[in-house]
Formats: structure tokens, C-alpha cells, sequence
């Protein structure tokens, strides 16, 4: 009989143990919160209209096909948190990161000179290769703010179709990511000793994004959706040789998530040197679910996170001139990201068929408390770019950007765990970035 309540001890241990500290697999997120490249996190995340590198594959694979050279770039990247509850700093892990890009013009002949160009992006934090911890509702998290540590790869082509219909281009591209899945084996061995097997398996997908942009005249208007990215975690957990049996339990968890995604952009060149840009970023975050799933068919779920749609607007502006083979570029930019996330608060404990779980004695919904935190942000950037032409006709190029994130001060409807009054939120993200490269 003891030995029946040792196992099941251990066995429920086991099963919260690895709930609470599972580490999310994600790809896909790091360009959505800080931009991907070295000219575009400088000028606010714009680019949908105006890219012409391998930034074109997250900002919009159309730009690829305004890219005349070959090249490849290498930069570094990182971000620090500063953010505080009630005053006090809430810890969350900064990010360091390498980016690789590429850009490849295919050379036809022909009707096709000059119309499609391939591009590829690479994102790679240098402390962990996939990272995001999955947490029960009641803890404090910062789910729309912890997404930068997550390996990144995307690829595009882009169709200039100018030759046809003046100033049009199209772009197709996706970005990969991986779900898990796995099992893991739990059973006594013929010394009554515990042993465990784990197997897992990373199975890539990929997220479509589309594009298209129009230059007219001194005007160009670009068009792009990204469509939803998400990382599932699919853990079956299963015992053998146990005294007691114990049901399959199954974790499961959707680590990190992108939400579809669609921004529009136009850019205006009132003369040689200036590049000024207005865009609009709409995203579905209302499709979200949450982070943690049932673990046994009769689960009960957490509350649904009721997050909402948000519309993002930014400005930039880029200044550049020219001395003999160099060129020198000023940019800044501005945008305000809404926050989707409700205020900290109690909400219905679910179903498994996601109604609300009543409690038979007061005939009420059970309500759990829900903190996923998380403010509307004024992002300010500012960044330079170097282009110097060599003898031969290659290019070396150089972009450095840096950004500010502050977060508005947001109370919300909870207190901190142990707490007694209801938490303020706050603080400031900085990021910072160089890339350098040759095109010829």
C-alpha cells in the first residue's frame, strides 16, 4: 500500500514538474517583436513598400525583386528587458543573436531578365537554439513581449512583373517553424528503480507570406500578410510495470504564437535624398488560445485568454547622400504598438468542451486568476547605413539601428501572487543591432 502511494506520489510530481518547466519549441517570433535585418529595425519595422535585400523576406518577398546585386549579409543583435511590477523588476532573460542573409537575382535571359530573385533569413539566438517557458495561467508571464529568443529561418522569391504591368511586383515566401511531439516512458525496472525513455520528434511546417508593391511615380505601395505561426507541444506521458495504472496524460501546449498578420504601406521620395514612409500593421491576435492544453480528456482548461485584434501605426524617415563612391544614410522612425492582452484578472475555469466549469455547491463559474501581463508600447528608433563602392564594382555594406520600447503604465485587476494590491505594470525594452555585408 505504501508502495501503491509512492508511485502515484511520484508519478503527479513527475507530471507537474514537467508541466510548469517545459521549454517551449518556436520559430518565427523574433523579427515580429524587434524587425528582422539592419536597415528596417531602424526605421521603425517599415520596409513593406521600400525593401530591396533579403530583409524583403519577412518585410515582403515583392522587394526582393528591386535587388540588382547578389550578396550576403552578416550581423548581431540584442535586446535588453527592463519591465517592473509595483515598482519592482520582473526578471525576464535578454536576447543575443546572430542574422545570416542572402539575396540571389536568377540569371535568365530572355522575356524572365531581370524578374525573379531569391532571398533567405536566418535569425539564431547564440545562448539557446529554442527557448520559451509554458506556465500555468495563474503565473506572472509577459506572453506578447517573450518572443525573442527563438531560432528564425524564412525564404522568399520575388517576380518583378514591371515589364508587363509598369511598377508592379509580387512576392511569395514562408517561414519555418517546428511542433513537438514526443513520449515519454515512465516504469520501474526489476530493481524497483524508476527509469524513463523520451522520445521527441521536431516537425517542420511552414507559414506562407505573401506581397505585392506599386511604384507610381514618386509614390511606392506595398501590400503584405504573414500568415499565423504556431509552435505545438504534444507530450504523451506513459507509465508501465506501475502498481498503480495510470491513464496516458498527455501535455500539451502551444509554446509561442504569431498571430496572422496583414500591413500596408506607402512610401514617398519627394527628392533624391529623402525616403519618408507611413504604415499600418493589423494583427489577429483574437485567435489566440492560450498557452496550455488538457492533459487527460477530463481536464479542466484555463480561462481563455481574451485577447484582442490590434492595429499598429508607424513612421519613418531616411536621409541619404552621396560622396563620390561612398554613401550615408540617416533614419529614424516611430511606432506605437497596442497592447492585445486584457488586464491581470479572474476568469472562468473551462470545460474540456470549453464551457465554462461550474461549481456544483454555488452553482457560479470557478474563476482562476489569469496574469498575462502586458502594455501598449512606443517604440522609438534610429539608425545609419553605409554603402562604399569598390574598384572592382562590389559593394561593402554597413547598418546599424538601435530601439527604445517603453511600455505604458498599465494597473491591473489582480495582485501579485502573494500580494495584496492590485499590480502596476511598466518599463522599457532596448535593442540593438549592426549588420555588414558585400553585394556584387
Amino acid at each position: 500500500m505504501n508502495r501503491g502511494v509512492g508511485t502515484w506520489t511520484f508519478a503527479t510530481l513527475f507530471v507537474v514538474a514537467v508541466v510548469a518547466l517545459s521549454p517551449g519549441r518556436a520559430w518565427a517570433s523574433p523579427p515580429d517583436l524587434l524587425g528582422f535585418g539592419g536597415r528596417s529595425p531602424g526605421m521603425a519595422g517599415t520596409g513593406v513598400s521600400f525593401s530591396n535585400n533579403y530583409e524583403a523576406v519577412y518585410q515582403n518577398p515583392a522587394g526582393l525583386s528591386r535587388a540588382q546585386r547578389s550578396g550576403i549579409s552578416l550581423g548581431l543583435h540584442g535586446a535588453a528587458f527592463r519591465l517592473t511590477i509595483d515598482g519592482a523588476s520582473s526578471s525576464l532573460d535578454g536576447s543575443r543573436a546572430s542574422t545570416i542573409g542572402i539575396t540571389l537575382p536568377l540569371p535568365f535571359g530572355g522575356a524572365l531578365e531581370d524578374v525573379f530573385v531569391l532571398g533567405t533569413g536566418f535569425f539564431t539566438p547564440l545562448d539557446v537554439v529554442l527557448r520559451n517557458d509554458v506556465r500555468f495561467p495563474e503565473n506572472i508571464q509577459w506572453p506578447v513581449i517573450n518572443r525573442s529568443q527563438a531560432v528564425t529561418i524564412m525564404m522568399g522569391l520575388g517576380i518583378n512583373l514591371s515589364r508587363w504591368i509598369p511598377g508592379f511586383r509580387i512576392g511569395l515566401g514562408a517561414a519555418a517553424l517546428a511542433d513537438t511531439q514526443g513520449r515519454l516512458l515512465v516504469q520501474l525496472d526489476e530493481g524497483d528503480r524508476f527509469i524513463s525513455q523520451t522520445e521527441t520528434q521536431l516537425l517542420a511546417s511552414f507559414n506562407p507570406i505573401v506581397g505585392a508593391t506599386l511604384d507610381v511615380g514618386k509614390f511606392s505601395l506595398g501590400l503584405v500578410y504573414r500568415a499565423e505561426a504556431r509552435a505545438d507541444i504534444s507530450l504523451n506521458i506513459v507509465t508501465e510495470n506501475l502498481p498503480v495504472m495510470l491513464p496516458i496524460i498527455t501535455i500539451k501546449a502551444l509554446a509561442q504564437y504569431d498571430p496572422h498578420t496583414v500591413a500596408a504601406e506607402v512610401s514617398y521620395h519627394p527628392s533624391d535624398e529623402w525616403l519618408l514612409v507611413a504604415n499600418v500593421t493589423y494583427r489577429r491576435w483574437s485567435a489566440w488560445t492560450g498557452y496550455v492544453g488538457g492533459t487527460t480528456a477530463s481536464s479542466y482548461l484555463p480561462p481563455a485568454p481574451g485577447f484582442r485584434d490590434t492595429f499598429s501605426p508607424r513612421i519613418s524617415a531616411e536621409w541619404t547622400t552621396q560622396r563620390r563612391r561612398t554613401r550615408a544614410s540617416l533614419r529614424i522612425g516611430y511606432a506605437y504598438e497596442p497592447s492585445p492582452a486584457p488586464r491581470a484578472h479572474l476568469g472562468d475555469q473551462r470545460n474540456p468542451d470549453g464551457s465554462p466549469h461550474i461549481d456544483r455547491a454555488t452553482g457560479a463559474p470557478v474563476q482562476v486568476p489569469l496574469r498575462l501581463l502586458d502594455s501598449g508600447r512606443h517604440l522609438l528608433t534610429a539608425g545609419v547605413g553605409f554603402d562604399f563602392e569598390t574598384a572592382v564594382g562590389a559593394h561593402i555594406v554597413f547598418d546599424l539601428y538601435a530601439q527604445l520600447h517603453r511600455l505604458n503604465r498599465r494597473r491591473q485587476d489582480l495582485p501579485a501572487p502573494g500580494g495584496t494590491e492590485n499590480m502596476r505594470i511598466g518599463g522599457f525594452i532596448g535593442a540593438f543591432g549592426w549588420t555588414g555585408g558585400l553585394e556584387w
